[in-house]
C-alpha cells in the first residue's frame, strides 16, 4: 500500500515550491521517497489542455485515468513515502466548482488509495492571482471568480476529511516550508 502525501490548493498557493522544498528536507530522512505530480502522463495531459478543460465530465475521467497509471507506476518502484503535487482532491475541488456532482467525482476515484495526509495550503484568491498572473495571461475576473469557488470547495472538504492539515500560504516560504515539514515529520514518525 503507497503511503501518500498529496499538496493540495489553488494555483498560485506554492504547492509544487514548497512539496519540492519539503521532499529535500525529507530525503534526509528516508531515501526511498518519491516526488510526483499530477497530471503524470504526457499524452494524457496533453489530451487534457486539447480538449478537457471545458468539461468537467471529460477532465474527471481523464485524471482518472492518469491517476490510475500513474499509481500503477509508483506502486513497482516500492517508496517508503509517495509525495504527490495533487491527488484526488483536486479533481473534486475542480470538478465540482465546475458544476459537476462531487460525490460522482469521489466515486469515480474510490479505488484510489487516500493520502494518509494532505497538505492544504490556503491563501485569498486575490494574493494566489498576484502570483500566477506573472506568468499566465488569463481574464482576471474569470480567474478570481473561479478560485474563490475552488477554494470553497477545497475548505469544505477540509472540514469533512480528516488528515487534512491547512497551513497559511500567504506567510513567507520559509516559514510554510517549516510548517509542512513539522507537521510532516509528526505523521512520519515510523518511517
Amino acid at each position: 500500500m503507497l503511503r501518500i502525501i498529496s499538496f493540495e490548493g489553488i494555483d498560485g498557493s506554492g504547492k509544487t515550491t514548497v512539496s519540492k522544498l519539503v521532499y529535500e528536507k525529507i530525503r534526509n530522512v528516508s531515501k526511498r521517497i518519491i516526488l510526483t505530480k499530477e497530471p503524470y502522463t504526457e499524452e494524457i495531459s496533453s489530451l487534457i489542455e486539447k480538449a478537457g478543460w471545458k468539461d468537467p465530465v471529460t477532465l474527471t475521467l481523464l485524471f482518472a485515468a492518469d491517476r490510475a497509471y500513474h499509481l500503477q507506476y509508483l506502486s513497482t518502484q516500492n517508496p517508503d513515502l509517495v509525495i504527490m503535487d495533487r491527488y484526488i482532491y483536486s479533481s473534486v475541488a475542480y470538478q465540482s466548482a465546475l458544476g459537476l456532482d462531487e460525490n460522482w467525482i469521489e466515486l469515480v476515484n474510490s479505488k484510489f488509495p487516500k493520502p494518509f495526509l494532505t497538505i492544504l495550503l490556503d491563501l485569498s484568491p486575490e494574493i494566489a492571482i498576484r502570483r500566477i498572473q506573472k506568468n499566465d495571461k488569463f481574464n482576471f475576473q474569470e480567474k478570481l471568480d473561479s478560485l474563490k469557488l475552488v477554494r470553497e470547495r477545497y475548505l469544505e472538504i477540509a472540514k469533512k476529511e480528516k488528515n487534512i492539515v491547512i497551513i497559511n500560504a500567504e506567510e513567507p516560504l520559509d516559514k510554510v516550508v517549516n510548517k509542512v515539514y513539522s507537521v510532516i515529520y509528526s505523521y512520519l514518525s515510523d518511517l
